[in-house]
């Protein structure tokens, strides 16, 4: 099931069936035993699964992949406001919107 799962995600969004760079798997789902490499296969390139970078102060609580999605938001956030990208953030949040509905709607399907 998460295989065909993955093989769906990957046909709605138009993914390529061979794709050159490695995949990055982020978040708490990232700990499911078997994800990586079940993801490798589907998409037939390397996969890890990731961790937050570049952070400091609770290091030993945030270093752990299901923080990744949460503190690349906040990097993301921090150099948006910094750099004054306002409408640029408009777009992603728009982005995000719809990714999290399509997502939603997958789980109820599914689920």
């Amino acid at each position: 099931p998460l295989r065909s799962a993955l093989h769906e995600l990957r046909g709605q969004h138009g993914a390529p069936q061979h794709v050159a760079a490695a995949r990055v798997v982020p978040g708490g789902a990232a700990q499911i035993e078997g994800l990586a490499a079940c993801a490798q296969r589907v998409f037939h390139t390397q996969v890890r699964i990731g961790a937050p970078l570049n952070i400091t102060g609770l290091t030993d609580y945030a270093q752990e992949p299901y923080y990744s999605t949460a503190v690349g938001l906040l990097h993301y956030g921090k150099e948006s406001h910094l750099n004054g990208e306002a409408e640029v953030e408009k777009r992603v949040t728009a982005s995000v919107g719809s990714w999290i509905k399509r997502l939603n709607s997958w789980l109820r399907k599914e689920f």
